[in-house]
This record gives structure tokens, C-alpha cells and sequence, in this order.
């Protein structure tokens, strides 16, 4: 597997991962956004076990750039008009850390899917 699939791959585990903490330590009390956590922590995982195959790898990286992209946007109506009643307040480590895997993924995955071999040689026709 190249290595921006496997960065990626990495990035989404870990948004995953602080996605099942924060639900653990937070948002299992929250409506809708707490299931929400597990939902997005579920789709990274299915995104990751789907990069290292070939005939899987480009759906699970558009996947992985949907599910991030999903994500940092919830975050940011979080932030203003709040997300199915919950607001979010200050800039905790947690946010502070998803923020960045979250948008690491999006670049690392976008760069592969953009890199690979399928993408340049239909640039080339067009």
C-alpha cells in the first residue's frame, strides 16, 4: 500500500480513536451527537480495513475524505449554531488533536486518490 494510503489510513484510526474517547468521557450522555461519535468512529474503521486492498482502496479513501470532511464541518457548526443542541465551547486537547488527523486524512487521502496511476492517465486524455 503507498504510503499516503497507509498516513491516512493511520490519520482516520486515530480520529477514530479520539472519537470513542470523547464518547466515552463525554458524549454518551448527548443526544443524537453522542451516537453520532460512535457512527463516525464505526465509518473511519470500515474506511481503514477497505485502504489496503486494490480493488477497495479508492472507494474507502473517498470514504475517509468524505467522513473527515463531514467531521470538521460538524465541528465548525458546533462552534457557532451548535449541532443538534450541543454547543461547543473553548478549544479542549481533544478538538485540538481530531482537528488535526481529521484534516491530515483529507489531504493525505485526496493526494493519493489523486496520484494513482487511473487519476493521471485520464488527466492526460481530457
Amino acid at each position: 500500500m503507498p504510503a499516503a494510503y497507509a498516513l491516512g489510513a493511520l490519520m482516520l484510526a486515530g480520529e477514530a480513536a479520539v472519537h470513542i474517547q470523547q464518547y466515552v468521557v463525554i458524549f454518551h450522555e448527548v443526544n443524537w451527537v453522542g451516537p453520532l461519535f460512535l457512527a463516525n468512529a464505526a465509518a473511519c474503521l470500515v474506511a481503514v480495513v477497505g485502504l489496503p486492498y486494490r480493488r477497495t482502496r479508492t472507494a474507502a479513501a473517498l470514504a475517509g475524505v468524505v467522513i473527515s470532511v463531514v467531521a470538521l464541518g460538524s465541528l465548525v457548526v458546533s462552534y457557532g449554531q451548535g449541532l443538534f443542541g450541543w454547543h461547543e465551547g473553548g478549544f479542549r486537547t481533544p478538538v485540538a488533536l481530531v482537528t488535526i488527523v481529521e484534516v491530515a486524512a483529507v489531504l493525505l487521502l485526496s493526494a493519493a486518490l489523486a496520484a494513482r496511476p487511473s487519476a493521471r492517465h485520464g488527466a492526460e486524455q481530457a
